[in-house]
């Protein structure tokens, strides 16, 4: 409920849908007449509002079509899968590493895979809500996913994770984003921290 409460006043800082019967020209400014009215200082804050979005705008342009191809990645940048040799517990196996240095905070990629209810899961499933929520979806790369699939639990590997998930919602939806906890040298395996259930379950650690 505060959460909704958060989301209203935040949207009055951003222009509001024209109202059925105002004659202003198409996409004009249109105050949300509560919100002015109880503060006076509002409109003049937005006059010169921004349109709400949840995700970027491209232009509707040839050129446009241009920018978005250029700019688009179909794979993960700067990651190598490789697989595991000499002294490493899971030889034989496949790892994720850095094709580069990464700073603390960065975000290596997105977690995908396919959303499934509280009924499903598996080996290579990932909460993709807040855990505590009641029937949280998630995420699972059993079939399908990228390069972040091959991503080990650290335990037996290094003293501790240097990459942990974190929900973001992008285009008004929940993605499982990989974010570096320090910084990681080229070479270095990426390593998370597996739920202790899925440890239980899986490893048997």
């Amino acid at each position: 409920e505060d959460q909704d409460e958060f989301c209203h006043a935040n949207s009055l800082f951003f222009a509001a849908p024209q109202k059925p019967g105002n004659k202003k020209k198409a996409g004009a400014f249109v105050a949300d007449d509560d919100a002015t009215a109880a503060d006076p200082d509002l409109e003049g804050h937005l006059s010169s509002p921004s349109k709400y979005i949840t995700s970027n705008t491209w232009p509707r342009s040839r050129k446009g079509r241009e920018l978005k191809k250029k700019a688009a990645r179909p794979y993960m940048h700067s990651v190598e899968i490789k697989r595991l040799e000499g002294d490493h517990p899971l030889v034989g196996q496949l790892g994720l590493f850095a094709a580069k240095t990464f700073q603390q905070f960065d975000i290596v990629g997105e977690y995908c895979g396919q959303v499934f209810d509280s009924e499903g899961g598996g080996h290579y499933a990932t909460y993709l809500e807040d855990r505590a929520r009641k029937y949280a979806l998630g995420v699972d790369a059993a079939s399908e996913g990228n390069e972040s699939r091959f991503i080990n639990h650290y335990k037996g590997i290094q003293d501790e994770p240097n990459v942990i998930f974190k929900i973001a919602y992008v285009e008004e939806l929940p993605r499982v984003m990989v974010v570096c906890t320090r910084d990681i040298e080229k070479g270095e395996e990426f390593l998370l921290s597996y739920s202790d259930e899925y440890v239980q379950e899986y490893l048997g650690i």
